[in-house]
Formats: C-alpha cells, sequence, structure tokens
C-alpha cells in the first residue's frame, strides 16, 4: 500500500466507531430505556453533521495537523494542553478496548479463564501490529471491518425470528425527560470516538474525496448501530434488558435451527473480538502520532504504553462493576475530547481565519 487515500480512512472511521455501541450499549439504554433506538437516530444525525464540520474546516482552511488546529484556534500553550487530554482519552480508549474485550470473553465465554490471559494474548500481538506501521493497521481494519460487515449479516438473519419489534412501542411513555436527553449525549460520545482517526488525518495523499468517503464510512457507522440497538430492544424485555452486561451476546444464543446450528456466538465473538483489535490499534496508532506531536519521541513507547494498559485494563477489567464504573467515566471524556473540544477548536479556527482573510482585503 504504496498510497493512503481517503477511502482507506473511510475503513479507519468504521474500525473506530463500531464496536462499543454494539458491545455495551446497556450504559446508555439504563438512562434512554425503550426509547434509546429514538436516541440513537437523533445522535446519529448530530454525530453525521459534527464529523462533517470537522473535515470540512480543515479540508477548507487547508489544515490537517490536529495540533496546528488547536495551537492556531486558541494558542500554543492552550492549544498544547488540550492535545494532551485528546491523547489521555486515547489512552483511556486502549484501556476500554482492553478491558471490554477481556472481560466480556471472561464473562461470558470462558469463566474459568482469568481475564489476564485474554489480555495477554491481545495487547502483544496488538503491539506488534502497531510496530508495522500504517500499513499494517490499515489492511488488517479493511480486512477486519469486511468480515464484520458479513458477520452482522448473518446475525441479522440468524436473530429475526426472535424479535418482537412491539417492544419498541410506545415511544415516549413518559415524556422527553432528562434520562432520555442523557442517552443521546452518551450515544453521541460513543460515535464521537470516531475522533480517534483524526490524527490519520496529515498523512492522506489523496484527500480531493474526503467528504464523500467519510460520509459512506459514516452511513455504514449509523445504519449498523441504529440496526443494533433496535435489535436488542426488540429481543428483550426493557427492564430484563437494563440488567445485562453484555446484551449481544445473550442475543446470540436464542438462536437455534434445527438442532444443527446453535447459538451465534461465532458471529458475535468476532464482531467483539475483531471490533475491540482494530479499535486498540487505530487508537495506538494515533495515540503515538499525537505524542510525536509533542515532540515525545522514543523506541520504547510502544513497549512502555503496552505494558500500562496491560495492568491498568487487568485492574479494571477483573471485576465487571468497576469496568462499567470505567466505562461511564470514559463516556463524558470522549463526550468531552472527541466532541465538543474538537468543534469548539474548528469554530474558533474558522472565525480567526475568516476575520485575518477580511483583514487582509481590507489592507488591499
Amino acid at each position: 500500500m504504496d498510497k493512503f487515500t481517503s477511502k482507506h480512512f473511510a475503513f479507519l472511521l468504521m474500525g473506530a466507531a463500531i464496536v462499543s455501541m454494539k458491545t455495551y450499549p446497556t450504559v446508555f439504554i439504563r438512562n434512554g430505556g425503550r426509547d434509546s433506538w429514538v436516541a440513537s437516530i437523533i445522535a446519529t444525525v448530530i454525530f453525521v453533521a459534527y464529523f462533517l464540520f470537522i473535515l470540512s474546516t480543515c479540508k477548507r482552511l487547508k489544515c490537517y495537523n490536529l495540533y496546528d488546529l488547536y495551537t492556531q484556534a486558541v494558542g500554543k500553550p492552550l492549544g498544547t494542553f488540550f492535545i494532551i487530554f485528546f491523547a489521555l482519552t486515547l489512552f483511556m480508549t486502549l484501556i476500554e478496548s482492553a478491558s471490554v474485550e477481556s472481560n466480556s470473553m471472561h464473562t461470558n465465554m470462558l469463566l474459568d479463564t482469568p481475564s489476564w490471559f485474554f489480555l495477554l494474548f491481545f495487547v502483544i500481538p496488538a503491539a506488534y501490529t502497531v510496530g508495522r506501521d500504517k500499513v499494517a493497521i490499515v489492511t488488517v481494519t479493511m480486512i477486519g471491518i469486511v468480515l464484520i460487515c458479513v458477520a452482522g449479516i448473518n446475525l441479522a438473519m440468524l436473530t429475526q425470528k426472535y424479535k418482537r419489534y412491539d417492544l419498541l412501542f410506545p415511544v415516549f411513555e413518559n415524556g422527553v425527560s432528562g434520562s432520555f436527553l442523557i442517552a443521546v449525549l452518551e450515544i453521541l460520545a460513543l460515535f464521537a470516538t470516531i475522533s480517534i482517526a483524526l490524527p490519520y488525518l496529515p498523512e492522506i495523499k489523496d484527500n480531493k474525496k474526503l467528504i464523500k468517503h467519510s460520509l459512506i464510512g459514516m452511513l455504514i457507522i449509523a445504519q449498523m448501530e441504529i440496526v443494533a440497538i433496535i435489535g436488542v430492544i426488540s429481543s428483550f424485555e426493557i427492564e430484563y434488558l437494563k440488567t445485562m452486561a453484555y446484551p449481544k451476546l445473550l442475543q446470540t444464543q436464542l438462536v437455534q435451527y434445527l438442532r444443527f446450528l446453535e447459538s451465534g456466538e461465532l458471529y458475535v465473538m468476532l464482531q467483539i473480538l475483531g471490533g475491540w483489535y482494530l479499535k486498540y490499534v487505530i487508537a495506538f496508532y494515533a495515540l503515538l502520532r499525537v505524542l510525536s506531536w509533542l515532540k515525545i519521541h522514543s523506541n520504547t513507547n510502544i513497549i512502555v504504553i503496552t505494558i500500562l494498559v496491560f495492568f491498568i485494563s487487568y485492574m479494571v477489567a477483573d471485576n465487571l462493576f468497576v469496568l462499567f464504573r470505567y466505562l461511564n467515566i470514559y463516556v463524558y471524556f470522549s463526550l468531552i475530547n472527541f466532541f465538543l473540544i474538537p468543534t469548539i477548536m474548528s469554530v474558533i479556527f474558522s472565525i480567526k481565519i475568516l476575520l485575518r482573510r477580511r483583514k487582509t482585503r481590507k489592507l488591499a
């Protein structure tokens, strides 16, 4: 792969944003309840508009480096401060990916296998992939996304007869509550993990169709998430659904055809294991790029980060309640550093450039 283009970037967007909402929707379903599928549609519209605005700002002003955008918007000291927080959220994303992958497998599949064992066979291969640089990451992501999409289509077909769409109604039985608005924000925060891919923007060689290809990627993400949320809500009573840690894994256990094909764990394991692996390596490389902007260069960065992620993830993933407390915190970090701050910085930067150009025209 000699040329990294906007087509490859679209696959990175999907790898960064698909898996979280599909794996632990309980985080926002506890607030949104039966109306979570409506909240997901509202959050989707905001999410698509937000990311198109970020990309159009970068393209219009010819500034694809997030560090340059931040520092030119609010000055070098404050811009560097916000970039450090962006890097911190990327590191938290690594912990999220490793922790949820190991805990979900331990909780639902192999109870006798400790979470540290899953972590070992997750972080070490991922470190190897990241060490092979961007080409390996993009190649793995493209293959992984195709397999995840195929698995998702098969899983939707297998579980279709077990869904009761009357469970989606009535909508807004108790009106639009504060909990519903919180659910919209939480879903938006999980969508906003698409910003993990922003550090890849400066490396795109051909960005003429950046908006078009990114929009296609976002629409694929949106339909997959909306269908997934509708699927789990229509499969279980809402009060029962709120008690589940990983409803997708339980949903697949309903599958049984002719006593030959039982359960759909193979498909959901491919989606979860593959999805978290993709998100992890994409976020890992993005973190290395951000560290390079901050002049933190070291050949041991990959090793140090991997060791830190392993030990912190083990402490988080070893207890399901601790994990979900962490995920509740992570969601709001994602909302702030992956959605709010990039939006504010883009607005400020756009206004500054506009005022500068007007001033130049007046002087001319």
